[in-house]
């Protein structure tokens, strides 16, 4: 892609989270109104932690173009895989270590499967999200596993929400550098790009960091899960749906590369907020649901719409220069004699134009020029080798011919302004089948040499009388300089009649 100012790129996203901080302020303070007690309790902080690495997750599978939509179910693996360590007798810090390593283990197979295959991503991690909730639903039995109270947490989730916050903008910042911003988002489709389903090794970076980055904060989220709800899930619990609105509601573009700075933790506290408000004022599951979902159109539409900003104020392009002709000079002619559109022409070439190689097909005579007569062949063309056939006209001639010797063969009418340059003419072996009019018998064949063509195009001197002008229609000039200095034996009128009666 090319090369977009940082800040051009990140000047939309800045606004809208200006906006964003408006609302999580207004959230907060309603949050606080309705209960003050949630934020010495340190509830608010551990929601605000798992839903945070859930959605960082998916925001930053979002910017690479590689939307992982099984982080859900990842999230449960994960948590599950901790329970059955520190069940075993592991430490809470190894059993974490497992758990987040069987996620990005989960997570490399599924980007070796997108980044190798170019699949669309989406598709490929929603089909293993199914695979990935019924082989935990059969290792389970459809039974919760408790955690051990060594291993539960109730305190301590403040710390985890700094570090979502320090990892998700963290993250964005390091995005926002050109060079990491073109390696990472090549699955995104732009103008002027080509087939999305060809292979790229850009596209197989980009789905390496994509999905199995995703996974591994999926991964901490389910262990968090885990030890705040005292036991691992053999299901999905519904966090994917809270963490598309508020990934959605931080302006991370569902189209890949474009997003904000701090749109994610700001999302995140309102999403989260709004849950726990609702929560509080006792309102039921389908409200709630319902009010996630219109937070979530909410997001979309703001993506959307900075998507439109910034497609104006930073287009995005494919990388390198712009396509150029597919020739230098002049195209060859086609058989037919006319030349190709542009862009359609073949190999480059420079010069004059000339047949394609291989040369014309056998017995090929061009069209000739507008008003020959007919079987006139035209100069070459300007530029051309020795040795290339004029592009219409009459087949090579032989050296040495006269028009004695050949009566049926004439020289040409003169023109009545330009021409071509004049000379010798030279006659074929055998009378060509179709050409001017001989001259007949009763003219005596050629003319006598001497004697002076009149030349309509020459300026008399001041003074003198006018130049003759010749009262037989001739045909129209052809391209070609005039010449002053007509061929010996040139008639200076033309015949009586044109052509003549047999």
């Amino acid at each position: 892609m090319t090369e977009v100012r940082p800040m051009r790129e990140l000047a939309p996203h800045l606004v809208w989270e200006a906006v964003l901080l408006l609302a999580a302020g207004a959230v907060v303070a309603g949050l606080y109104n309705a209960n003050s007690a949630v934020f010495t309790r340190g509830q608010v902080w551990a929601g605000v932690a798992i839903l945070g690495f859930a959605a960082c997750g998916l925001a930053l599978s979002l910017r690479t173009a590689t939307p992982n939509l099984a982080i859900g179910s990842i999230g449960v693996l994960s948590g599950w895989v901790f329970a059955d360590r520190v069940n075993d007798g592991a430490s809470v810090t190894v059993g974490s270590v497992v758990a987040v390593l069987a996620a990005a283990g989960v997570g490399l197979l599924l980007a070796l499967l997108t980044g190798l295959t170019s699949l669309p991503a989406w598709a490929v991690t929603l089909a293993s999200a199914f695979v990935i909730s019924a082989a935990l639903l059969k290792a389970t039995e459809g039974q919760l596993v408790p955690v051990p109270r060594a291993a539960r947490a109730v305190e301590g989730f403040g710390l985890w929400a700094v570090a979502f916050a320090v990892v998700s903008i963290a993250g964005a910042v390091l995005f926002a550098l050109p060079a990491v911003r073109r390696l990472l988002s090549a699955n995104r489709p732009v103008d002027g790009d080509a087939d999305p389903s060809r292979w790229r090794p850009a596209k197989f970076v980009g789905a390496l960091v994509g999905i199995v980055g995703s996974s591994v904060l999926a991964g901490v989220a389910g262990v968090l899960t885990a030890r705040y709800t005292s036991a691992a899930a053999y299901a999905e619990s519904g966090q994917l749906p809270y963490a598309i609105a508020a990934v959605l509601l931080g302006g991370v573009s569902v189209f890949g590369r474009r997003a904000g700075v701090f749109g994610v933790v700001l999302a995140v506290v309102i999403v989260d907020g709004v849950r726990r408000w609702l929560a509080l004022e006792n309102v039921d599951a389908a409200t709630t649901m319902l009010t996630v979902g219109v937070i979530g159109l909410v997001g979309l539409l703001a993506v959307w719409l900075l998507e439109l900003v910034g497609r104006r104020v930073a287009p995005l392009s494919v990388a390198g220069p712009r396509p150029t002709p597919a020739f230098s000079g002049f195209p060859p002619p086609m058989y037919d004699g006319s030349f190709p559109p542009p862009g359609v022409a073949g190999a480059p070439v420079s010069g004059a134009p000339d047949f394609a190689p291989g040369g014309p097909p056998p017995g090929f005579a061009g069209p000739a020029p507008f008003g020959s007569p007919p079987g006139f062949a035209g100069p070459a063309p300007f530029g051309s080798p020795a040795g290339v056939a004029p592009q219409s006209g009459i087949p090579a001639q032989s050296s040495g011919q006269t028009p004695a010797q050949h009566s049926g063969y004439p020289a040409p009418p003169p023109p009545t302004s330009g021409g071509p340059v004049f000379g010798q003419p030279i006659y074929p072996s055998t009378p060509p089948v179709s050409g001017p009019p001989a001259f007949p018998p009763q003219y005596g064949g050629p003319p006598p040499a001497g004697g002076t063509i009149p030349q309509p195009w020459t300026v008399p001197a001041a003074g003198g009388p006018a130049p003759q002008v010749p009262t037989q229609p001739v045909s129209p000039p052809v391209s070609g300089p005039p010449n002053a200095d007509p061929p010996p034996g040139y008639p200076q009128t033309p015949p009586p009649s044109w052509p003549p009666q047999s």
